[in-house]
């Protein structure tokens, strides 16, 4: 299964007379558990830097859905190198006098570049963002620092909501019973903390989070490629 994703809560666009309200049947809190790293990295088919296009919004299923085209200004690591161009479909949008806010869920702004963990939807050519808003990674630049290579950062997305801490892995290793006969492999005390993705990479420079992410889908993708020069920044 794939990364733990919270229940939906869609509501009225706030300050949009005329806009008729629209509430699924399962809405109930925008709070999810906060992701690590090393799942994130693990869940995404393709990481990379993109600047939405633009966008449509449509009905599927009794919601509303937003298709953004995005451009890859810098290929990170999986299949969309620099120069793509691709589909991400994210829930939430307006259509017509029907407005659906989704908490939790990305928001990509024409223009404004993020760095995103995609991973492929079942519609050929589509991708969704893994871990909704905790995918997403808008890039801001800080014109107080000189370094161009230091003054773009990544930052955590406003629309990421409440977020929880995972249940410790020791919790779920658990302690070995008194009786228990030992062995050779490790304990709950032995087991490291896993490092929280917003933690790793908020308010970081951008060349340097690309670096990790890059070191990091080497060794847990099977099978993965080294990543081409063009792609990410060394």
């Amino acid at each position: 299964m794939r990364l733990l994703r919270s229940t939906l809560f869609a509501a009225l666009l706030a300050g949009a007379s005329g806009f008729a309200l629209l509430v699924p049947t399962d809405a109930s809190a925008s709070v999810s558990i906060a992701v690590a790293f090393d799942a994130l990295v693990k869940d995404a088919d393709s990481v990379g830097v993109v600047t939405p296009v633009e966008a449509k919004t449509v009905w599927e299923d009794g919601r509303i859905y937003t298709y953004t085209r995005v451009k890859v200004d810098q290929g990170v690591a999986g299949e969309l190198g620099t120069g793509a161009e691709t589909w991400i479909r994210t829930m939430g949008g307006v259509v017509g006098k029907i407005g659906q806010l989704v908490d939790g869920e990305p928001v990509l702004t024409t223009n404004k570049p993020s760095l995103l963990f995609m991973r492929k939807f079942k519609t050929s050519g589509t991708w969704e963002v893994s871990a909704r808003a905790q995918g997403q990674y808008p890039i801001v630049v800080d014109d107080s620092v000189k370094d161009v290579t230091k003054a773009r950062r990544v930052i955590r997305s406003n629309a990421v909501g409440v977020l929880l801490p995972p249940k410790p892995l020791a919790e779920t290793v658990g302690p070995k019973p008194a009786d228990a006969p030992q062995t050779s492999g490790p304990t709950a005390e032995a087991v490291p903390k896993a490092r929280l993705a917003g933690e790793v990479l908020h308010d970081r420079p951008l060349d340097e989070v690309t670096r990790e992410i890059a070191a990091s889908w080497k060794k847990l993708h099977t099978g993965a490629g080294p990543v081409a020069p063009s792609d990410a920044k060394k």
